[in-house]
C-alpha cells in the first residue's frame, strides 16, 4: 500500500513539474514577443514640453556693464539655451557623396542660395514598404551683398524618400543668424512621432517668444 501511495505521489509531482515548465515556457514566449509598431529615434529635449516662456525677455548680447538682467530674464535665457541641442547631434558626414540628399537640402529657399558647409546624416531607417526615413543636420553660409556680414544657417530636417525622390519632409530645428538678429525654430520629436516646437526671434536687446505648435510625423509621413 505504501509503495502505491509513494508511486501516486511521484506521478503527481512529475505532472506538476511538467505543467509548471510549460507555463514558464509560455510566459517566456509571451515576454519575448517584440512590438512591431514603428518608433522614431527621438530628437531634441523633452523638457521643451514643460518649459514656459514669457512673450519677451531682456538679454545682454555684448556683455555691457550698464545692462542689468533680472532673475526672470536669466531663467528664461537659461531655459532657451538648454533646449538648443544642435551641437549635441552626431551623424555621418555625407557632403556630396549622395547627390539626391544634397539636392533635397538645396530645395529649401534659403539653402538654395547658400553654400553648404557640412551635411550629416544623423539617422537612416528602411521602412517595410520600401521607403526610407532620413534625418539630416546641415550647416550653411549665405554671403551676399544684401547683408553686412555672412548669414549662418543651422538646420535639422527629417524626410521620407522613395528611391531618389523625397516624398515628405519636416523641419525639426532651424537657426538663422543674421548680422543683428536670429530666428529659431526648436522642436522635440518623441518615439511616437509627436513633434512639439517653439519659435523665437532674437535681437541685440531682447528675445521674443513667437509661439508653439504641435504635429505628428506618423500622420504626415503616413507611417503605420
Amino acid at each position: 500500500m505504501k509503495n502505491n501511495i509513494i508511486f501516486l505521489l511521484s506521478l503527481i509531482i512529475i505532472s506538476c513539474k511538467k505543467s509548471n515548465t510549460i507555463q514558464d515556457n509560455n510566459s517566456q514566449l509571451t515576454l519575448g514577443k517584440t512590438d512591431t509598431t514603428f518608433q522614431f529615434k527621438p530628437i531634441g529635449l523633452e523638457s521643451i514640453k514643460v518649459y514656459s516662456f514669457p512673450k519677451e525677455w531682456k538679454v545682454n548680447t555684448y556683455m555691457e556693464e550698464n545692462v542689468s538682467l533680472n532673475k526672470d530674464d536669466i531663467t528664461s535665457q537659461t531655459k532657451l539655451e538648454k533646449i538648443d541641442y544642435f551641437n549635441t547631434i552626431k551623424g555621418t558626414k555625407n557632403e556630396y557623396t549622395n547627390p539626391n540628399y544634397f539636392n533635397f537640402i538645396k530645395q529649401d529657399s534659403i539653402l538654395k542660395i547658400s553654400k553648404i558647409d557640412s551635411l550629416f546624416i544623423t539617422d537612416s531607417t528602411n521602412l517595410h514598404d520600401g521607403r526610407k526615413l532620413l534625418a539630416f543636420k546641415t550647416v550653411a553660409t549665405l554671403d551676399n551683398d544684401e547683408y553686412e556680414f555672412p548669414v549662418k544657417i543651422f538646420k535639422v530636417d527629417v524626410a521620407i524618400f522613395k528611391g531618389k525622390n523625397v516624398l515628405k519632409s519636416e523641419n525639426i530645428f532651424s537657426e538663422i543668424d543674421y548680422p543683428y538678429a536670429t530666428k529659431q525654430n526648436i522642436c522635440y520629436l518623441d518615439k511616437n512621432g509627436n513633434l512639439e516646437c517653439k519659435k523665437f526671434s532674437i535681437d541685440e536687446d531682447k528675445v521674443y517668444f513667437e509661439g508653439s505648435h504641435k504635429k505628428n510625423l506618423k500622420k504626415i509621413f503616413n507611417i503605420k
